[in-house]
């Protein structure tokens, strides 16, 4: 089986969590014999590969080209969705210019103009108008467009699935990929004694969205050091300049991190948080879980699915919330069974696997 992925063109210039799970599922992919051409140009001939593999629902100029292109060949495609319907950050957490927009218009029609935006800047800075499309001005008409002409969609979790039903009101068949995390890598085997573990951390891009200024304000009132590892979002700078500015003696900043790097940070820390307005549910929160630590996390998003009752779960919006998580969590021994259940089920053969079931469903249709 050959398959061709199109990613976005950045993917490696400005990596996210998006290319930890599309390189990691590739490789998993391509363990089960399946032959994969990663590229981010549509090539001029279909012919040769048996299904074509899109991901991020949300980037849609550079979809709406290939679903002209889907319509005329007999090739299905499968789409990794990587997303989750932004109408509360939009409401409530977005900052600055961006936040007024989203307030004052609306979340769906904010969408919209973000699409424009988004797709503006990505012409600019590939000196290229290709992939306008007019559906380009309705978010949600321009999605259905696209979900109504893939095959099958993977999201990552059940409550991918059902939120995308309700928000694009388009059914699609679906195979679950879960996200996942590697364990040889983040080894469990390789912890200290609980005991030694202090503090509070938390891994990922500093911007609104993650929330660590609301993580930073509900530190403040605990007897714990907090790190932050990572920098700022492409677009973030001010908001992280905010984060250092508010920060208190017991806030640590650390650059971006190799995979053993921050295995020995999630090694050493008692508690791992992720605030974020929504996850799906984050690569990081998983490691952490994996390596050992007690979670606090945001209930939206794929993260109840994930972690049930082994986490402890906090309003994104609410700095009382978010300290009250904090501290049971801090106070929590070390549940151990969350680790193993990671392990055994969040790995990325097992997303391998699902994705292959994506390819062959969308076959025999």
């Amino acid at each position: 089986m050959r398959i061709l992925w199109l990613v976005r063109h950045n993917l490696v210039e400005h990596p996210g969590g998006d290319t930890t799970q599309i390189i990691q599922t590739r490789q998993a992919v391509e363990r089960l014999g399946i032959t994969v051409e990663m590229t981010s140009e549509i090539p001029r001939t279909w012919s040769e590969f048996d299904v074509v593999h899109l991901f991020h629902l949300d980037r849609l100029w550079e979809h709406l080209a290939v679903c002209r292109v889907l319509g005329t060949t007999a090739v299905p495609a499968v789409l990794s969705t990587i997303y989750w319907p932004a109408d509360e950050f939009d409401r409530a957490g977005r900052c600055g210019l961006q936040g007024a927009l989203s307030r004052g218009l609306g979340s769906e029609r904010y969408q919209s103009l973000r699409q424009l935006q988004r797709f503006g800047l990505s012409a600019i800075g590939r000196r290229s108008g290709r992939g306008w499309d007019r559906r380009l001005f309705s978010f949600v008409g321009a999605a259905r467009h696209l979900l109504e002409n893939v095959a099958v969609v993977l999201p990552n979790s059940v409550a991918e699935q059902r939120a995308i039903e309700r928000k694009f009101s388009v059914s699609r068949p679906a195979v679950i990929v879960p996200n996942a995390v590697d364990p040889q890598t983040f080894a469990i085997d390789e912890q200290g004694p609980w005991s030694e573990r202090v503090g509070v951390l938390c891994v990922g891009r500093i911007e609104p969205r993650k929330n660590q200024l609301m993580l930073i304000r509900a530190a403040a009132g605990i007897q714990a050091p907090l790190t932050l590892v990572g920098s700022a979002g492409r677009f973030s700078g001010r908001y992280a300049r905010k984060c250092r500015h508010e920060a208190g003696a017991n806030v640590h900043f650390v650059e971006h991190q190799s995979s053993a790097g921050l295995r020995d940070l999630y090694v050493a820390a008692r508690v791992h948080a992720a605030v974020s307005w929504y996850e799906t549910p984050g690569l990081a929160s998983l490691e952490a879980g994996l390596c050992g630590c007690n979670l606090v996390v945001t209930p939206s998003g794929s993260t109840r699915e994930y972690f049930g009752e082994d986490a402890d779960y906090c309003d994104p919006n609410d700095v009382d919330s978010i300290r009250a998580a904090l501290e049971s969590a801090l106070s929590r021994p070390a549940r151990g069974e969350l680790s193993g259940r990671i392990a055994r089920e969040f790995n990325w053969d097992a997303a391998g696997r699902a994705t292959l079931r994506g390819y062959e469903l969308a076959l025999s249709g």
